[in-house]
C-alpha cells in the first residue's frame, strides 16, 4: 500500500510490524477526524475550546497584540481541521489556503463549518489578492506545505532523506518580508495539544533561487520533525514523493 511504502523510505530502520502499526493508527486517526470535523460544526466556541489546549503561544501574541499578520507554518497532522476552529474560536484572526472541491455544493458546506468562527477561506486558485488583504488585516495564515507538487509549483528539498518536491509560495511570501511561525496540533485521547514554535529563522542571501530552495528546506525539516515525534498521525496515504526528479 502507498501508506507502508511511505513508511518504509521514511524508517528504514523499522520493522514491518511498527509500520503495519503505524499505517493502522494513521488511518484511525483520519476517520476519527472526519467524524470531529462534523461533531463539532454545531458546536460554540466553547465546546471547542473545552476539546483544545493551548499550552504556550507566547510567539502568536507578539503578532497579535502588533495587529500583524504572519506565515502558519503547518501539515496534515492530527487533526489540523480543528487546529484552524480552535485557533478562530480563541479569537486569533485566521485564514486558509484552501483547494475548492469539484462539488461546489459539498465544498460550500465544508467551507461553512471551517468559517463559522470568522476564519477566512482563500481560494488556492485565485487568492493572491485575498492573501495579501488578510496578512495586511492581521490574519494568521495557515499554509500546509506536506504534500506532493509537481515541477512547476516546487522545488526539491529533502524530506526523511529523499528529494521530495514541495510548493514554493511560503519561501515566496517569505522574502516579502512577513514572518512564518510552525504550528501543530497533536491528539491526546480525546482531546487536542496546540503546540507553536518561534519565528523562524530564515536565509536572506538576496539570490532568490538560492532562498526560495534554503527557505523550504527549513520548512519542511520542521514537518519532518514533528512527524518523527509523531508518527501515527500524519497523512501517510498521500504518494509524497510522486514527482521525481528528472
Amino acid at each position: 500500500t502507498i501508506a507502508l511504502d511511505n513508511l518504509k523510505r521514511a524508517f528504514p530502520d523499522k520493522d514491518d510490524a511498527w509500520r503495519l502499526a503505524t499505517a493502522r493508527a494513521s488511518m484511525l486517526n483520519m476517520v476519527e477526524n472526519f467524524f470531529e470535523f462534523f461533531h463539532l460544526s454545531d458546536k460554540n466556541e466553547a465546546t471547542v475550546l473545552s476539546r483544545v489546549e493551548f499550552p504556550d503561544m507566547a510567539a502568536v501574541e507578539v503578532f497579535q497584540k502588533k495587529g500583524k499578520g504572519f506565515l502558519y507554518l503547518t501539515g496534515h497532522c492530527g487533526n489540523w481541521e480543528v487546529l484552524a476552529q480552535a485557533t478562530s474560536a480563541r479569537g486569533y484572526p485566521f485564514a486558509a489556503m484552501a483547494r475548492p472541491l469539484d462539488n461546489h455544493y459539498i465544498n460550500d458546506l465544508i467551507d461553512g463549518i471551517r468559517s463559522r468562527f470568522g476564519a477566512r477561506i482563500i481560494s488556492r486558485k485565485k487568492g493572491m489578492r485575498q492573501l495579501f488583504r488578510a496578512l495586511s488585516d492581521g490574519c494568521h495564515i495557515g499554509v500546509l506545505l506536506d504534500q506532493n507538487v509537481d515541477r512547476k509549483e516546487g522545488v526539491f528539498v529533502d524530506f526523511f532523506g529523499e528529494p521530495a518536491c514541495t510548493n514554493k509560495g511560503l519561501a515566496l511570501l517569505a522574502r516579502k518580508g512577513y514572518s512564518v511561525i510552525p504550528g501543530f496540533i497533536h491528539r491526546d485521547g480525546s482531546r487536542h495539544r496546540v503546540e507553536v514554535g518561534a519565528p523562524l529563522v530564515l536565509a536572506d542571501t538576496g539570490d532568490e533561487d538560492r532562498d526560495i530552495v534554503e527557505n523550504t528546506a527549513i520548512f519542511t525539516k520542521v514537518i519532518e520533525e514533528h512527524i518523527r515525534r509523531y508518527p501515527e498521525e500524519w497523512l501517510w496515504f498521500h504518494r509524497r514523493w510522486k514527482t521525481r526528479p528528472l
